[in-house]
This record gives structure tokens, sequence and C-alpha cells, in this order.
């Protein structure tokens, strides 16, 4: 897997390169307009740069509103279809470890496998890239049935649903070892 580090190297360089055509092209733009102006009569010259120069930032205002509008509503659509896909999760999680105690009786492995099935086909469309290689570690954990770590499956699933916080949306503080798991699993401490 490709670390964030060198995914953002391999996303700044052309970002760069784009910034570098915009200002070789608005320099061209500028040294365009001064050999027009240059040429034009100080009387006339002053309105026409100061009417050139409102069109300009107007049309740019208007052109970069849109743009972060469009970006925006783009990011409230996925926010919705992700919402309710974690909520499911959680739920999931939640009747995962409390259905003996609620029910009298553990999550049988079909419907455990079958909610996991159907989650990850939801992940694979809505989900970030840091929820779904979480997600994966995750589930590559609590596959492996034989040998089951307990303690290093609760944190690999506190990772996740701390991925799952930052991809809804949250502000992520730096968050201590277990200080997710606190809120439901009640002996955390012996495993800290």
């Amino acid at each position: 897997m490709v670390s964030n580090s060198s995914k953002n190297k391999k996303q700044m360089i052309p970002a760069l390169i784009i910034l570098l055509i915009l200002v070789c092209l608005a320099w061209l733009v500028i040294k365009w307009f001064i050999s027009i102006f240059s040429a034009v009569p100080k009387e006339v010259a002053a309105p026409l740069i100061a009417a050139s120069a409102t069109i300009i930032v107007s049309v740019l205002s208007i052109v970069i509103a849109k743009y972060y509008e469009k970006k925006r509503t783009i990011e409230l659509e996925h926010r919705n279809k992700k919402i309710p896909m974690y909520e499911e999760f959680v739920e999931f999680l939640f009747k995962l470890l409390m259905n003996e105690k609620i029910e009298g009786h553990p999550m049988t492995e079909q419907e455990t496998i079958k909610f996991m099935s159907g989650f990850t086909q939801k992940l694979l469309v809505w989900g970030s890239d840091d929820v779904i290689d979480q997600w994966s570690k995750y589930r590559s954990m609590f596959i492996k049935e034989e040998n089951v770590d307990t303690a290093k499956t609760m944190f690999q699933m506190e990772e996740l649903l701390i991925a799952i916080r930052k991809d809804t949306g949250h502000k992520i503080k730096k968050y201590n070892k277990g200080d997710i798991l606190k809120l439901f699993i009640n002996d955390i401490d012996k495993y800290l």
C-alpha cells in the first residue's frame, strides 16, 4: 500500500506543474494587456483597465465560487451515503459484542458473514481509502478464527472506528490507545 506522504508527493508534482503553467499564462496575459494599453492614450487606458479588472475579478469570483459549491455538494452527497452505512456498522458491532447479554445467544456465523459481505460491498463504493485500509486489516484479523489475539483485534477495531469518524467529517484529535474502546468495553484497561 502506498503511504500518505508518497501519495501527497505524487499529487504535489502535477499541482506544481499546473500552478507554474497558470503563472506563466497570467504573466503572458498581463504582458499582452500592457502592450495593448501602452498604445492607448492615458485618458482611455485608465477606464479600460478598471473595467477589465472588474470583469476579470467578477468572472474569477464566480468560477471559484461555483467550483467550491460543486465540491461541497459532492462531499455532502457522499457523507449522506456514508453515515447510514457507518451507523449500520456500529449497530452490527454492538450487536456482535452485546447480543449474548441482550438476546441470550451470540450472533451466528451466518449473520456475521452476511453483514460483513454487505458492508464490504457498500464500503467499496462509499468508503474513504483510510477506512477501506482499516476495514481490510480488521476483517483479516476477524476472519482468522484460530489464535485470535483479542487485544490486537480490539485495537484494530478502534483504528477502524477512528478512520470512520474522520471520514464522516469529525476533526480527529490525538486519541490515546483505548480511548474509544472505553466507551463500550468496561475492562479495556487490562489490555493496555
